[in-house]
């Protein structure tokens, strides 16, 4: 006397199969190539920079520097405040 399956009992099967069959083929899994990273030269000479060299260098480039530590509007408050309301300072 043969049981029919049902869905669940198939779905199980299916899946005993299927993993039966991932370890007879565990190790016959070919790799994809993988990607070197290295450094690309152009065939102008140029390298490519990363972002965070690209820009301090153009900043550089073009004069323009960052500003100074304690260059902000809050170190020179008192000075502001005398100069635009001196009843108040």
């Amino acid at each position: 006397m043969t049981a029919e399956l049902s869905g669940v009992d198939l779905a199980h099967q299916v899946l005993a199969a299927a993993c039966g069959q991932a370890r007879k083929h565990r190790g016959h899994r070919e790799e994809k190539p993988k990607r070197h990273a290295g450094q690309v030269v152009r065939r102008d000479g140029r390298e490519p920079l990363g972002l965070g060299t690209a820009i301090p260098w153009m900043m550089a480039e073009r004069g323009m520097v960052a500003p100074a530590v304690g260059g902000n509007v809050l170190t020179r408050f008192d000075d502001i405040l005398v100069a635009a309301a001196p009843e108040l300072a």
